[in-house]
């Protein structure tokens, strides 16, 4: 897209903007009309949304860029506002209690679903750097003998559309495996024969490769000439790929070109401002001062002790704006576009605009930032002066016994209730530990999971279904992704964006279903989009490690010490098979108890009192848990109840998703790419009748299935033999369903009442 494109799409994306708030700021309607009117408000912030991002993509200059940041986190934060409103009213029948039902929102509007598929902002990459970095820039390295946390089978997964070693590798052409065996049979005839011998049977071998590769190639051309074949068309696709993955390099380079001479214009304009007018600063930071202890004396006839009471009346100011719910943060934005940007991106001094523009960065960055600089040594000596006069004034005076008692019990009764310490605070071999020597022992532990950074949300294969067509009580695919995308990700992607919504946002989240539902895809997928470090804590990972004395305390305050770290964030704590942290008093507590690990139990107390009373909302980390057994776990644990307490008490999970196993449309998807990915030539596969057929499969047991099927020795035969459906009949059979009874149950006692409009299925012995 070229720089006036990009101009006037930003500029036709505020106009859309700015209607949208005036029309929400004309509605006053309430009740049932403003829940209709609030869905589709949603849906227009999500496609505002994706087009501010592709203006963000777009556009090179780096002022321009920090502009169009600033309005994509405002929109991102009334889309998480709106989100967590609309999910706090009753569901209607057959939606699921953290779902949303927008179909006739959508219908309204006129609005594809795959319009609300929204990409996560590429700011979010380009403002957290990689993992490595991260942790490098700690002093710390992923050593590569560490022991990588052991990953569950394919069965746990699905499919996904990124890169796959394994799946390149088995993607070969018929013509290459035939070289790869008769390579086998050359080394093999090699050492059973004589030398001229071998050499006449690996000069005939080679030749009757040489002569079916070509004569594949000639009727590959013949069957192009007769249109037989989609080669052609396919080899065209590729190229457009590579050419598109061209240009984002190029763009990426000329960003990153512009954003470096920004930098540098930042550092000579502050010299000339500093030289210029840092006198004139220092007098108006100190008068400012001076008339603020002037007014506390005054009021208070005493000098203050400090300058905290001063700093904390700006810092309430900022506090109040950014709680502001209302739209003025919106409304400031598309006053800062129309004022420094409109006339210059549609006008015509439209290609002025490219260039950096130095009064403005002077105005709107440098001078805050020498402001910065010169405060503390301001703020030092007014102190200084402070205690000065105030040593002078006492020396006059003469000490009152009554009066010292009346201010220590006064200080004492304002003082109020100590917080609770946490208890791994002072336990010997971590209260003396630096982040960075704890960041190396869970890196030494195994507890870093290693992920695919390519994992994106489309990776999560699904429709967008209507709510008629979906199971009961069941998220589709698609619903999984915005709302995923709304809760996790968003939230945790942008350090102001936590600042802005502290309140919106959460800090933990249940991701339950049946195994191979997708749920550690999910998680993955979150991590990758927010590019976040991931601590994996389950009993696959800790094994028989941590039981001695206060270990699993110790263990705990290092995960939660580390996440916290700002320099790591974000950050994702994965509790894999969660249930087994929040097991009840009794023993039997339904599903297989055979199967539950009870060991991990002894976290539990500690879990809950680090993500309730350490864990605050504005840091960015995120606790995600995955079980497939909800029914084993305590719901008065794992159900967070509110703030009020003790933390031990206050439940964990603040939200919960359902992954149900997939919807017939969503198989046919999921067999397609599965094949897709290890077939690279066309096959005529009626992937309706596979779907058909693997009704109550998990996503991860169709890629399972389509693995085991499509070996090395089957993908040589298939010029011979086509790949048809009949190749995965065998391997299907009757699959155990996910027992709805029990997500019906987990429903309602975490809602606390049956969930309106359902009706309690059967109890399947």
């Amino acid at each position: 897209m070229s720089s006036e494109s990009n101009d006037k799409l930003w500029d036709r994306t505020i106009a859309l903007l700015k209607q949208l708030v005036q029309e929400e700021e004309a509605n006053n309607t309430s009740g049932d009309e403003y829940a209709h009117f609030a869905k589709q408000l949603y849906i227009r912030y999500k496609v505002i949304l994706s087009e501010m991002n592709k203006v963000y993509d777009s556009c090179v200059q780096a002022q321009k860029r920090l502009d169009i940041k600033m309005t994509m986190e405002q929109i991102i934060c009334r889309v998480i506002c709106l989100r967590n409103y609309l999910a706090k009213l009753p569901p209607p029948p057959q939606v699921s209690f953290e779902g949303l039902d927008l179909s006739s929102a959508l219908t309204e509007l006129r609005i594809a679903p795959s319009q609300l598929e929204a990409v996560t902002p590429l700011m979010f990459k380009e403002d957290n750097e990689s993992i490595i970095t991260r942790i490098t820039k700690m002093g710390t390295t992923i050593s590569s003998s560490t022991p990588a946390p052991e990953r569950q089978p394919e069965a746990n997964s699905t499919v996904t559309l990124s890169d796959n070693d394994d799946d390149q590798d088995a993607a070969t052409s018929c013509s290459q495996a035939e070289v790869e065996s008769n390579s086998e049979d050359k080394e093999n005839i090699v050492n059973m024969l004589d030398d001229k011998l071998a050499v006449t049977k690996i000069q005939a071998l080679y030749r009757g490769s040489f002569a079916r590769k070509q004569a594949s190639n000639e009727r590959k051309q013949l069957d192009n000439l007769i249109g037989m074949s989609n080669s052609s068309n396919k080899d065209e696709i590729d190229q457009l790929d590579a050419d598109i993955a061209k240009i984002r390099q190029q763009k990426a380079q000329e960003q990153n070109q512009c954003l470096q001479s920004y930098e540098v214009e930042l550092d000579r304009l502050r010299n000339i401002v500093l030289e210029e007018e840092g006198f004139s600063m220092q007098m108006e930071l100190r008068e400012e001062r001076i008339r603020w202890i002037t007014e506390q004396t005054v009021t208070n006839h005493v000098l203050p002790d400090s300058l905290d009471d001063f700093y904390g009346e700006d810092a309430n100011r900022a506090r109040i704006a950014h709680d502001d719910k209302e739209l003025k943060p919106l409304n400031e934005c598309i006053g800062i576009y129309e004022r420094r940007w409109k006339d210059r991106v549609v006008g015509p001094d439209r290609i002025k605009s490219q260039a950096v523009d130095s009064e403005m960065a002077k105005d709107l960055i440098v001078r805050n930032e020498i402001r910065a600089h010169l405060t503390p040594c301001i703020d030092t000596k007014l102190l200084s002066n402070l205690q000065k006069i105030k040593a002078t004034q006492e020396v006059d005076r003469k000490p009152k016994k009554k009066e010292k008692t009346k201010g220590r019990k006064a200080g004492k009764k304002k003082g109020g209730k100590k917080e609770k310490p946490l208890p791994g605070e002072k336990l010997a071999g971590v209260k003396d530990m630096q982040v960075t020597e704890m960041l190396e022992s869970l890196i030494q532990n195994g507890l870093i999971y290693e992920y695919d950074n390519r994992h994106k949300l489309s990776n999560f294969i699904g429709p967008f279904e209507a709510t008629g067509n979906a199971p009961l009580g069941a998220s589709n695919a698609w619903e999984l992704r915005t709302t995923v995308l709304d809760l996790c990700i968003l939230p945790i992607g942008s350090k102001r964006i936590k600042t802005f919504i502290p309140d919106e946002s959460i800090r933990s989240i249940l991701f339950y279903g049946p195994e191979g539902s997708g749920k550690t895809l999910m998680t993955e997928i979150v991590a990758s989009e927010a590019d976040a470090l991931v601590i994996h804590l389950s009993s696959t990972s800790i094994g028989d490690a941590f039981e001695d004395g206060n270990d699993a305390t110790k263990l705990i305050h290092m995960i939660f010490t580390v996440a916290k770290e700002e320099s790591l964030s974000p950050v994702i704590i994965y509790l894999d098979d969660c249930h087994e942290f929040f097991l009840g008093k009794s023993k039997k507590k339904g599903g297989n108890s055979d199967a539950i690990n009870t060991t991990m139990k002894r976290f539990q107390k500690d879990l809950l009192v680090y993500k309730n009373q350490y864990l605050t909302k504005e840091d960015r980390v995120l606790v995600i848990g995955c079980t497939n057994m909800p029914e084993a776990g305590d719901m008065k644990l794992m159900k967070w109840k509110g703030s009020g307490g003790k933390a031990e008490k206050q439940g964990f999970f603040e939200h919960v998703l359902y992954f149900p196993k997939p919807s017939h449309t969503s198989r046919s998807m999921i067999w397609k790419e599965a094949i897709r990915r290890k077939v690279n030539c066309q096959c005529n596969v009626d992937f309706d009748l596979l779907a058909h057929m693997s009704s109550g499969y998990s996503n991860g047991q169709i890629v399972e299935i389509v693995n085991g099927v499509l070996t090395h020795d089957r993908l040589r035969n298939l010029a011979s033999t086509p790949l048809s459906e009949h190749d995965f009949a065998p391997k299907l059979f009757s699959e155990e369903q996910f027992d709805p009874y029990v997500e019906f149950e987990f429903r309602r006692q975490w809602n606390g009442s049956k969930p309106k409009g359902d009706t309690a299925p059967k109890k399947t012995n």
